[in-house]
């Protein structure tokens, strides 16, 4: 699954996509023979996530999770606004008569 980049001021911002999902053994710690460890790229940056559960299942969460990834880089491409005072209003211009 690959989405395409969005802009974002003077730049592109490149979003996250699945690289792939393979079977692995259980990480440290766990245990079961159902898991599945997934890789994610955005440009350079790689993550490197393991999930337990069938392939159709953890696709479908690793597809969630990167949808999640693009709407955070979504948001942070957008001018900030605190989320306390709200903007001024502008006062009305009345029509000369």
């Amino acid at each position: 699954m690959s989405i395409t980049g969005a802009s974002a001021g003077a730049g592109v911002v490149q979003n996250y996509s699945v690289i792939s999902i393979d079977p692995t053994s259980a990480p440290r710690g766990n245990t079961g023979n159902d898991w599945l460890v997934y890789r994610l790229a955005q440009g350079n940056n790689v993550v490197v996530g393991y999930r337990r559960g069938s392939r159709l299942n953890v696709t479908a969460e690793v597809e969630r999770i990167v949808n999640a990834f693009n709407e955070r880089l979504l948001l942070k491409a957008r001018p900030y606004r605190s989320a306390g005072r709200p903007p001024k209003q502008l006062p009305l211009q009345r029509e000369a008569s």
